[in-house]
């Protein structure tokens, strides 16, 4: 959980100040440490989620590894991160190259990157939408391991479990865009949208 935690700091980090960060000058080797520790991040806390899931016992936590491996902020990890150099397309079954485009790369949150050893496409990269994917499956997968959880860890403290299942419905409340508010005398107000929750 403590590496989870971490890794929300940094990826939150990112998202706030973009690869640009809080520097005042437009430096590049920061926007590719900060670039590299974003996908470092995602891809530490999908691991950290998946071994929590199998310490719980869920079901199919291959399903779960898969269901990973469709996230685009996991397919950047694997070409512009950790195998840049040597990606192995399973559909092809060849190695190819990946590079990040330094003149592309912005203060805010895009990156567009090159593959050398094929077209030499450009492919852009619009790294909110990426990390917001990362995130909702996150939160997705946390949910769950939590709903199976209170069974078990409060197994002989229905009050203590009904308490954290009323905090968590809150929280599912907000997550679908709704609001909730509480009140001194322990009242709760909740107001909920059809489609998007206004600003």
């Amino acid at each position: 959980m403590d590496i989870i935690d971490d890794a929300s700091a940094a990826i939150g980090h990112v998202q706030e100040y973009g690869l640009g960060g809080l520097t005042k000058y437009n430096d590049l080797g920061e926007k590719y440490l900060r670039l590299y520790g974003l996908l470092s991040a995602t891809y530490i806390q999908q691991q950290s989620i998946g071994t929590i899931y199998r310490i719980m016992n869920l079901s199919d936590p291959k399903r779960l590894k898969a269901a990973f491996e469709t996230l685009e902020i996991r397919d950047l990890r694997h070409k512009l991160s950790s195998h840049g150099t040597d990606f192995l397309d399973f559909a092809t079954s060849t190695r190819q190259a990946f590079v990040p485009l330094r003149l592309n790369l912005s203060d805010g949150l895009s990156v567009t990157y090159v593959n050398y050893t094929s077209s030499s496409t450009h492919h852009h990269v619009d790294l909110a939408a990426a990390i917001d994917g990362h995130v909702t499956m996150m939160i997705d997968v946390m949910d769950s391991i939590i709903e199976k959880s209170m069974t078990t860890i409060f197994e002989e403290n229905s009050k203590l479990r009904a308490d954290v299942a009323s905090e968590f419905g809150d929280l599912r409340i907000e997550k679908a865009n709704g609001l909730v508010s509480k009140t001194n005398g322990g009242l709760k107000l909740i107001v909920t949208f059809v489609g998007t929750k206004p600003e």
